[in-house]
């Protein structure tokens, strides 16, 4: 199979899910390694929960965490399935690191978020970041906020878990609805129990795990290539697989739309860099799921290195899993698989051909560290917000209350899980691309979140609890309408790429929000 250049269609092939060659490949060993894993992330994770001893135990860990450990698990969380199998899939259809722009723009929005809202927060002493919000607009706001967040993040993490599903299905022979089922149960249980403080112990862990298995396999991948290393490298500077930047004019040249083509495609430089910058300062600053480890260092100082640290380590770990999506590519160049295959499945299909035994079992273990990083701390921070800041003082003290919603969580994440399934099957998505359906259903609410925030931030004058749940129902409404552009209008291509949808929510909300003027409080 040829390697192709082209930038708008996909490298291989989708056969019909039944007619997948799928023979079991996992030996007692694989399965050894993957127990043992398991059983010792459980462990460790119920272990790090005797410490436990209130709720701002179980939410903050007594905000006595180091930046080292905050940043290392900061990382693990991003590094999520949607890496582990979607960016190799993106370099591996796309034949470019174009996504390795969005990187870049991401460590900017970290170096802004590090010196204004992360020392806010601390300043504030909250317990979630919709803290902010009821001290800027009061209880309706909040809890309006706070209930934005679920949803989102809900949807957000059941992409992930299904991503993590579609390889783990592939290489077990187990259902798709048991593959949900095993990554989800486990990350709830230390989750549930253990807290923030589980999550942070048990990430650190698992992202050694993750980086491991992704350097065997890119090894692996290397020695497939007739000629090693000399060929690929070779093979790397003829076919230019390794191209980063992109310009408006190229993009909308290929896109054959003229120069506003560069709307319906996010590979541009200055459209990466802005949908990098616009969803980091969402993601980082508006979602709990990633604020709250911030929140569990002493002071906004401390959380604030370990924010741009995590944005700088990001870079080279990015190019890290690009690199195998260009080996895996080059391999199928010199040695084309016998049946055409869906991309999706790239990476698990070639780990279960080549990878010896154990060492198989070291990739699926790495893949699930990656699943259960993200979902464990979306659990957490999804009980931490229904418990503080939708029930709000109602169980605000109760570590048994917060436990019993996060078994909840985890049940909605699972049959979230299952519907982007089924949504996936049906071509309503925006893409097959992996890694750009996970970032694209972030921002659905992300806009709204982030309008409201900077309004809070910085207007000190402006907004009231009215207006803000005003932006915020406009914002999400803005933010559904383009992730379902697709069904909606019915067209087979979107006219709006992902990493606008943010820019145009978030001024809007923003603009609604400040209509009215900030009430004393």
């Amino acid at each position: 199979m040829a390697p192709s250049g082209s930038q708008n269609s996909s490298r291989s092939g989708a056969v019909e899910e039944g007619s997948r060659p799928y023979p079991p490949a996992m030996s007692s060993l694989d399965w050894l390694v993957i127990g043992g894993y398991l059983a010792l992330v459980l462990i460790i994770g119920l272990r790090v929960s005797r410490r436990n001893d209130s709720a701002d135990d179980l939410l903050l860990a007594g905000r006595g965490l180091g930046p080292t450990a905050v940043m290392l698990s900061l990382i693990a969380t991003e590094l999520s399935a949607a890496t582990f199998i979607g960016v190799p899939q993106n370099s591996f259809d796309q034949m470019s690191w174009y996504y390795l722009q969005f990187a870049f723009g991401a460590l900017i929005a970290k170096v802004l978020l590090s010196r204004t809202l992360v020392p806010l927060y601390h300043r504030l002493g909250v317990k979630t970041v919709y803290g902010l919000i009821e001290h800027s607009f009061g209880p309706v706001a909040w809890r309006g906020t706070a209930l934005a967040f679920v949803v989102g993040r809900i949807l957000a993490s059941g992409v992930r878990l299904y991503l993590a599903a579609i390889a783990f299905s592939a290489l077990t022979q187990l259902s798709m609805e048991f593959s949900v089922l095993i990554c989800a149960s486990i990350a709830g249980t230390y989750a549930g129990i253990g807290g923030i403080r589980s999550v942070i112990a048990t990430d650190v862990i698992q992202g050694g795990v993750f980086i491991v298995s992704a350097l065997a396999l890119l090894s692996v991948a290397v020695a497939s290539i007739p000629g090693g290393v000399e060929t690929f490298l070779d093979w790397m500077s003829q076919t230019d697989s390794t191209r980063i930047i992109f310009w408006p004019s190229e993009v909308a040249h290929q896109g054959g739309s003229g120069f506003l083509g560069w709307w319906s495609d996010g590979k541009s430089l200055p459209v990466a860099l802005i949908g990098g910058f616009f969803l980091t300062m969402a993601t980082h600053g508006t979602d709990h799921d990633m604020v709250q480890r911030l929140l569990t260092c002493k002071d906004g100082r401390s959380a604030g290195r370990a924010l741009v640290f995590s944005g700088i380590l990001n870079i080279p770990l990015t190019v890290l899993f690009l690199l195998l999506g260009t080996a895996l590519a080059c391999s199928s160049a010199f040695t084309p698989p016998d049946t055409l295959i869906d991309s999706q499945d790239v990476v698990p299909l070639f780990a279960r051909d080549h990878l010896p035994s154990g060492l198989l079992g070291l990739f699926l273990a790495g893949l699930l560290a990656a699943a259960m990083s993200s979902l464990d701390s979306a659990i957490c921070a999804i009980s931490a917000t229904w418990s503080v800041d939708v029930l709000q003082k109602q169980t605000k003290n109760q570590p048994r209350s917060i436990r019993i919603i996060a078994v909840i969580i985890t049940a909605l994440l699972a049959l979230t899980a299952m519907g982007f399934s089924w949504f996936q099957q049906r071509g309503w998505s925006a893409t097959e691309d992996l890694v750009t359906l996970a970032l694209s259903s972030m921002t659905i609410i992300y806009g709204a979140l982030l309008g409201v925030f900077l309004c809070a931030a910085f207007l000190p004058r402006r907004g009231s609890g009215r207006s803000a749940v005003a932006g915020l129902i406009v914002g999400t409404v803005v933010g559904l309408a383009l992730f379902f552009q697709k069904p909606l209008l019915g067209i087979e291509d979107v006219w709006i790429a992902w990493p606008w949808w943010i820019v145009l929510s978030a001024p809007l909300t923003a603009g609604i929000c400040a209509i009215e003027p900030r009430e004393k409080r």
